[in-house]
């Protein structure tokens, strides 16, 4: 048995493969009818479910690094914190991060995955050149600018099997992280010199509050300033095993309680917290308890009016949220099926841990609001992908499907997710 992180769904393959070679890997696609990638399992959709042949590439896990050239070559399988950990002793990180480092490479490239910054795009942005076994057999190498290129790496894992990468790094660097809380107001009406203002801009949001917490990361030449105990206190022991007995403590009255720790939790960086630590440490956060993460993309020139309107949507929807709502940036890309292609963008989340029928109403109410403000959903995340809205949101979908047909014409890697929501 087979399931995610999120634990919404978990499926049961006809059988499991493990390649350990680019040999071994066009075997199994040749040996297989249907199958589909899994990598870590983080994801919230069902971009992965199959009742065929599911392929862990979890014993192709290499990582090269090549200092002097500023690359690392890695196979599809390595996961983001084992490669944060190769680079780091080398004096290399990668430019920017999501939050969460428990992703594949392969996998976070493949669903668009993001940090935030302004002027940063999604992790396929670090990508120089790329090798995949398509649905004939066939090894194809891709790189940056050619054709298929744009196409390919964000491919959903319709177009074939990414097994192996190489990314542009960077020499290791250090983040003066600033944590504060501000007034709503003040955040909706500054939020553009704000994000032009620093390299990497996200906001928290405990519903139920009148303030946001504002991160604010730029890079440093400054020493290191996070001693190792501090970090230890606050990130692991306060944010992790603090953050989940509140929780438990908000389940046993949730509309009485949840918005009293909302609030107590918000008023911990009305004093602003400062430190200077090392990039992967100013990216990532603790490690989440399991909930439910719904995530959309909306055009970044109407930040502010639409911080507004989500602010208005989930403080007046009636439901109790207790968990985190994070709102991140992005820099427009290429990449075909990229939620930030060709537009700048703002990245409004939907988090929380509910039952399945209060999080069901949540979720429609949260994705009427994103389609009527034109939002792209997060491939990775949950969404009921409504193809024919999709096609109006994604330009080069038309062409998607025809280079699928041309490296996968026996459907190999199309599943029920990939059927309904892409049409292949």
């Amino acid at each position: 048995m087979i399931q995610n992180f999120g634990r919404t769904w978990s499926f049961r393959p006809a059988r499991v493969l493990r390649p350990a070679s680019r040999e071994e890997l066009v075997r199994a696609v040749l040996d297989s009818p249907r199958l589909r990638v899994a990598g870590s399992r983080h994801s919230w959709s069902h971009a992965i479910v199959t009742d065929a042949t599911a392929v862990s590439l979890e014993r192709m896990n290499r990582v090269w690094v090549d200092r002097a050239a500023g690359r690392a070559t890695v196979q599809g399988g390595v996961t983001l914190h084992r490669l944060i950990g190769e680079l780091a002793r080398h004096g290399l990180a990668l430019a920017n991060l999501g939050s969460i480092d428990a992703q594949t490479v392969a996998g976070a490239v493949a669903t668009a995955t993001h940090g935030t910054g302004r002027a940063f795009q999604g992790l396929a942005a670090q990508v120089e050149r790329f090798e995949l076994v398509d649905g004939t057999g066939a090894c194809r190498t891709f790189r940056r600018g050619e054709p298929g290129y744009f196409a390919a790496l964000t491919g959903l894992g319709c177009l074939g099997v990414v097994h192996e990468l190489e990314l542009a790094v960077v020499p290791a660097f250090r983040l003066r992280a600033v944590t504060r809380t501000a007034p709503w107001p003040d955040v909706i009406a500054g939020i553009d010199a704000r994000v032009r203002g620093h390299d990497h801009v996200k906001l928290w949001w405990f519903v139920g509050t009148d303030r946001a917490m504002v991160f604010e990361n730029d890079r440093t030449d400054a020493p290191r300033g996070d001693r190792s105990v501090r970090r230890w206190l606050r990130d692991d022991l306060l944010s992790v095993a603090g953050y989940r007995a509140l929780l438990a403590i908000g389940k046993l009255d949730r509309r009485a309680l949840v918005p009293r720790i909302n609030r107590a939790l918000t008023a911990q960086y009305d004093r602003p917290l400062e430190r200077v630590c090392d990039s992967h440490t100013g990216f990532l956060t603790p490690s989440p308890p399991v909930h439910r993460e719904a995530e959309w993309a909306f055009d970044a020139a109407r930040a502010g009016e639409l911080l507004d309107a989500y602010r208005t949507l989930l403080a007046s929807s009636g439901h109790t949220f207790n968990f985190i709502q994070e709102i991140r940036f992005s820099a427009a890309d290429a990449f075909w099926l990229s939620p930030a292609y060709r537009r700048d963008s703002i990245w409004l989340s939907l988090y929380n841990i509910d039952s399945d029928a209060r999080w069901r109403d949540q979720l429609a109410m949260f994705e009427a609001f994103a389609r009527a403000h034109g939002g792209r959903p997060h491939w990775g995340k949950e969404a009921r992908f409504d193809a024919a809205y999709l096609d109006a949101q994604y330009e080069q979908l038309p062409a998607f499907r025809a280079l699928a047909r041309e490296l996968d014409p026996q459907r190999r890697f199309v599943n029920d997710w990939a059927a309904g929501a892409l049409r292949l």
